[in-house]
């Protein structure tokens, strides 16, 4: 929970394009695109709602309208605030800190990365922020392949930061930078109103003051911005739902743990048909003997009969498969211009 003597407060940036998630991306923005048939935002705001944040601040660049048109009802739902703060050009994950930075004075904050799923571990990162008393606090994990991610080093039996190395070419560590940061009201000057890396620019520096620490996540964790690990993140989080006791949440006609299968509302679904490892949205007619493996298939997508979708396709909206086709590793674009407003999502 929040510490009784301060109200945290919260930062989510929702600035990127999304572009490795297109063609998806082409019909909704990143934060919204479904995951586990909720948004991928919807999902972050909760996770801090559940630990007593009270004002979430969305970071927004592209597309800031349409965010703002899906979330305008949380505030009612949750019970909280929801601030937007707009750039008007792009600022980098440092500078919508100080674009915001009237709503963040004399505040300790989270700030999280939009393409995340995790187990959010929020209430014992900020207890242990509180105890270790430096400005900053990063949750790390490790990964194969930390080569895409931000490398961090710690001093020998501790948490301590003493180098932030973002995306090297040659790893030396396997533990990074998952994406959820609490940061003192102090940190924000250091940042200058500009185009900023806050994991270039900002985090180096105040490792080599000793301001920063690390709290080592336990449990899955998957940065979802991209197709394969969208598919392989929704098995992690189905999982997680399952290992947690949660899993009689989720309906059974909708979800498949064993399989790692999402099915959106309002699908229709043929005979002998074979679905696995795939995530399926609203509004989707399937046909008999189809088969769909390893793939995302868009909003009022049709699959005709004996169809094969395999090898992580991803068919954007209203896509339509033909009978007997054989689709694999295919991207296909939306049937509708970018952003407006259909029934379904």
């Amino acid at each position: 929970m929040v510490h009784a003597k301060e109200q945290v407060k919260a930062v989510i940036l929702v600035g990127g394009y999304g572009t490795r998630l297109r063609p998806l991306t082409y019909t909704v923005p990143k934060p919204l695109v479904p995951f586990a048939n909720k948004p991928i935002l919807r999902h972050q705001i909760e996770a801090l709602v559940k630990v007593g944040i009270k004002e979430i601040i969305l970071a927004l660049n592209y597309y800031s309208e349409f965010i703002i048109r899906e979330v305008r009802d949380y505030s009612n739902e949750l019970g909280i605030s929801i601030v937007y703060s707009k750039e008007q050009e792009p600022l980098g994950t440092a500078g919508p800190l100080a674009l915001a930075k009237k709503y963040l004075e004399g505040h300790t904050f989270f700030v999280l990365n939009s393409d995340i799923t995790c187990r959010f571990p929020l209430a014992e990162m900020l207890s242990f922020h509180y105890s270790h008393g430096r400005e900053g606090t990063i949750l790390s994990t490790n990964v194969d392949d930390p080569s895409r991610y931000g490398i961090i080093i710690t001093e020998e039996s501790t948490s301590l930061v003493r180098s932030f190395l973002e995306k090297p070419k040659d790893a030396v560590s396997n533990r990074v930078n998952a994406g959820i940061y609490i940061l003192n009201p102090s940190v924000l000057d250091r940042i200058e109103l500009r185009e900023c890396s806050i994991e270039r620019e900002i985090f180096p520096r105040m490792a080599e003051e000793h301001q920063l620490q690390v709290f080592d996540l336990k449990g899955f964790w998957m940065d979802i911005g991209q197709p394969a690990d969208y598919i392989k993140g929704q098995g992690m989080y189905l999982r997680h739902c399952q290992e947690a006791g949660i899993d009689n949440q989720l309906d059974a006609k909708m979800f498949s743990i064993e399989d790692n299968v999402v099915i959106g509302r309002n699908v229709r679904i043929g005979r002998n048909v074979t679905i696995s490892n795939s995530a399926i949205f609203d509004n989707v007619e399937i046909g008999d003997n189809v088969v769909i493996r390893d793939s995302i298939v868009g909003w009022n997508t049709k699959i005709e009969d004996n169809a094969t979708v395999s090898t992580c396709c991803v068919l954007g909206y209203a896509t339509t498969v033909e009978r007997f086709s054989t689709l694999s590793s295919v991207k296909t674009l939306p049937t509708r211009p970018a952003f407006e407003p259909f029934e379904g999502i």
